[in-house]
């Protein structure tokens, strides 16, 4: 219907433009246009412009208006107002991150697992891989939950967030899951099936292929809970990735330099990412560019669902065209943004004009209204959402003066920055670890994104909502909660940091046991040989109970700590080593070798 209504006013408004459209873009009854190619993203030489000057009048012209039929806000069929009380934070994040799409993770990952396991016969015996289990929708949830807690305790190394140090302790994570857990986690986690891949350069090929169902998933569900505002933006934002990809790319005016480029449509009130696609290099969507150019294809693509609905959809000049502005119309959207100057359609009289700084130059073909203006520099836009004329900015200069300013750029300067603010937010709380798979880095670039949205979401139900790091950390906590995981075994008594401190530090004797009374030394098991021969067995006999007893038993102590020690190499090892278990193994391995 909507549909319907935006045609019946555009027969009405544009009588006899569109067939001048038709000629200059379409190449109808015209041998002047060839129509556009995938080059036509860069700028265009002088030498191609012979039409720029049709059809256009020196001049500002009355705004374009269309009703806005978007249905801005959540999406009640996927999240519905609760009768009673109120929603979690995860069920905000879980309309968006699925069961079904960690259902769909944990298949693949132990997919993954068992065919690394079969084809690799020749592990180590202490590779992880030897004590690896199935894993479940539980603990997946608490291994995403622990991934974004990484983004809010920031450590140099991931193995830092389960070390006994005094400085560095962070004692959640070990309560949740064994480092050596996490690790393989981390290691084998797989979104799409291995097998079903198809090889580069043939047909079917995707590039995206490594991210499956899950990633698709996700971006639906960012459409599918919350249709964004009136205003949109549409514009670039980065992905950190410096290792080898054939569409990896480098952005020097970008903060991020090297990385995967995406392309983003955000809602301009909030920053709430609607629609995302990563770029994948020419010809990368396995789809040929239209006559209009691949920049073409990706904003109406990006802008389908929200066509002919009344929507402003802000841009820069890396997209913004006549043509592309035009389409738009047509399809019931409005737009704006910064422009090429050499871009195909733009006025010839718009280009020549020489400005002094403060002054402006506005041009309209009863549609569109293309604006110099004389700041710093020059600067072009193509608009169809204003009039084109100065208005106060509601800034004074150096002397009082109230600065003035064409409406465009102020529009422009406030709603075009919702991808920027996206990223930004994003990257506050971000996992940052270093991984070989580019398509792990997309995922929890992802996941940062879905936590961001949930977000969103929440503040726009909630009348007092909480701060985002506090969302955040209320996340983690439910999703730990929920995933019903026991979390890790601990060895012996649970140390406090002091005792830890004082193990490492202080000054420690050596003596014997206290007599037990049927000895006069008693002795006892040693509490670093013992679970260390205890964990040196259970890798190289998996299949084998181990012994009640391991290690080697001794009569002697530590008279400050009160454990028993063995007098070489333990002792030493349990006073100055933090992970001295660890230690002990690395050392005998040494030995052995």
């Amino acid at each position: 219907m909507a549909g319907q209504q935006y045609a019946g006013e555009l027969a009405q408004v544009l009588p006899e433009y569109h067939q001048i459209y038709q000629e200059i873009f379409l190449d109808e009854d015209s041998d002047e246009f060839e129509g556009f190619d995938i080059n036509d993203i860069d700028d265009i030489s002088e030498e191609e412009t012979g039409f720029h000057d049709n059809n256009w009048v020196e001049g500002s012209k009355e705004p374009s208006t269309f009703t806005f039929t978007g249905n801005a806000g959540i999406n009640t069929e996927v999240l519905p107002v609760p009768e009673e009380g109120s929603l979690s934070y995860l069920d905000y994040f879980e309309c968006i991150f699925t069961d079904n799409i960690l259902e769909m993770i944990v298949e693949e990952t132990n997919r993954y697992a068992a065919t690394y396991i079969q084809t690799h016969t020749d592990l180590p015996s202490h590779s992880r891989y030897r004590k690896w289990t199935d894993t479940t929708v539980g603990e997946m949830k608490a291994f995403i939950g622990m991934t974004i807690a990484m983004g809010l305790v920031q450590q140099m190394d991931i193995q830092d967030y389960w070390s006994n140090d005094v400085v560095i302790n962070t004692p959640f994570f070990r309560s949740v899951m064994s480092r050596d857990r996490f690790l393989s986690l981390l290691s084998v986690l797989h979104l799409a099936d291995n097998t079903a891949s198809v090889p580069r350069g043939q047909p079917g090929y995707s590039p995206l292929q490594k991210l499956g169902d899950p990633y698709k998933e996700i971006l639906s569900n960012f459409q599918r809970c919350y249709n964004p505002s009136k205003n949109i933006a549409i514009d670039e934002g980065m992905i950190p990735w410096r290792g080898k990809l054939h569409f990896r790319v480098y952005s020097p005016d970008k903060p991020i330099k090297y990385g995967l480029k995406v392309y983003m449509l955000c809602d301009s009130d909030n920053g709430y990412c609607s629609r995302m696609e990563l770029y994948t290099g020419h010809g990368g969507q396995n789809m040929a560019p239209s006559q209009f150019g691949a920049t073409y294809d990706l904003i109406m693509r990006l802008a389908d669902p929200f066509l002919n609905k009344g929507y402003h959809l802000y841009m820069d000049n890396y997209f913004s065209s006549p043509h592309l502005f035009y389409s738009l119309y047509l399809n019931g959207t409005l737009a704006c943004g910064t422009l090429r100057k050499n871009r195909r359609g733009v006025p010839q009289a718009l280009k020549n004009r020489n400005l002094i700084r403060g002054e402006m130059f506005t041009m309209n073909n009863d549609m569109l209204v293309a604006v110099k203006y004389a700041d710093k520099k020059d600067v072009h836009l193509l608009t169809t959402i204003h009039k084109g004329v100065m208005v106060d900015s509601g800034k004074r200069d150096q002397e009082g003066i109230e600065i003035r300013k064409p409406d465009c750029i102020l529009s422009y300067n406030k709603y075009m920055g919702a991808v920027d603010r996206c990223d930004q937010m994003v990257a506050y709380g971000s996992f940052e670890r270093r991984t070989l798979k580019w398509w792990k880095k997309v995922f929890f670039h992802v996941i940062g994104l879905a936590v961001l949205n949930s977000y969103i979401i929440y503040k726009t139900r909630c009348q007092q909502p909480v701060l985002q790091r506090v969302f955040r950390r209320e996340l983690v906590n439910q999703l730990v909660t929920a995933s019903e995981i026991s979390g890790a075994s601990p060895r012996g008594r649970k140390r406090t940091s002091a005792e830890v401190l004082q193990r490492l530090t202080a000054r420690h004797f050596i003596c014997h046991l206290p007599s037990s009374g049927k000895r006069d030394h008693a002795k006892r098991r040693c509490v670093v040989c013992g679970p260390a021969e205890a964990e040196l067995f259970r890798s190289s006999h998996p299949d084998e109970p181990v012994p009640k007893r391991t290690g080697r038993e001794t009569s002697f102590q530590c008279k400050q700590c009160q454990v028993a020690l063995c007098i070489e190499p333990c002792f030493e090892l349990f006073h100055t080593k933090s992970e001295y278990v660890l230690a002990y193994k690395r050392q005998k391995s040494a030995l052995e070798e």
